[in-house]
């Protein structure tokens, strides 16, 4: 089985538990105008590589995931736009003993994310923003699927974390916080983690030749404060990516 993967990044320590290689499939149905990985976006042109090239390739770290309860890490753009592949590394992976863990913005078929969480240690799931309309609008797509698939997941039993990526002055308004958070608590989800938006890959949108979000700016200390308190009083527990 073979996909298309535009990266794979070795010690990784921001995309799940301990030390991690992620590999970035290509593919993804939005177009986040903040996105960190444009080069996604390929699809089809990226390389393709036999599933067992690719763990042969994770596996050369397994002493620093036995040692910091890490493992592999599919992330993208959209690696569920490739189940097929997504499933045959998954498989690999548990034949030795890998932890392992989705990285998905839900916007896909329903059948996509059921046929992998059996497989999937840890499903990190992002909510971009919580109004169809305005999701539209810095996504390129609504969030009508995204929202059924939250649900889904919240009641399989998979462990999961749910992650929103914190945007100034695109999702971090007072309504849409307190949206998310009773979206959540509605479905028994109590725990939150937010990933503050980053500058450093703004790079790639000039070698690529494409537009950037380049006068956003990284959320301020303060903002970070007020949202975290207002999730917190809403009820929720929250950690923030560092």
């Amino acid at each position: 089985m073979n996909g298309h993967v535009f990266d794979i990044q070795r010690f990784s320590v921001h995309d799940g538990p301990g030390i991690r290689t992620t590999v970035f499939l290509a593919g993804c149905p939005l177009r986040c105008v903040w996105c960190q990985n444009p080069e996604a976006f390929a699809g089809a042109t990226a390389p393709s590589l036999a599933a067992e090239t690719v763990i042969s390739e994770v596996l050369e770290d397994r002493e620093y995931y036995a040692t910091s309860g890490g493992g592999l890490t599919l992330s993208g753009g959209e690696p569920l736009l490739q189940v097929a592949f997504v499933h045959a590394l998954l498989k690999l992976a548990k034949r030795h003993d890998l932890h392992t863990c989705i990285q998905t913005a839900g916007a896909v078929p329903t059948s996509a994310l059921l046929d992998v969480l059996d497989l999937a240690d840890l499903v990190q799931f992002d909510l971009k923003h919580m109004d169809t309309a305005r999701h539209r609008e810095l996504t390129g797509v609504g969030n009508e699927r995204i929202l059924e698939n939250a649900v889904i997941l919240a009641s399989s039993g998979a462990t999961a974390e749910f992650r929103m990526p914190l945007l100034p002055g695109f999702n971090d308004n007072q309504g849409n916080l307190e949206h998310l958070a009773s979206f959540l608590l509605a479905h028994g989800v109590c725990q939150l983690h937010l990933v503050p938006y980053q500058r450093l890959y703004l790079a790639k949108y000039d070698l690529l030749g494409m537009a950037s979000c380049a006068d956003m700016e990284v959320p301020s200390a303060e903002l970070m404060n007020r949202v975290v308190g207002q999730f917190r009083e809403c009820g929720l527990s929250v950690s923030v990516d560092e």
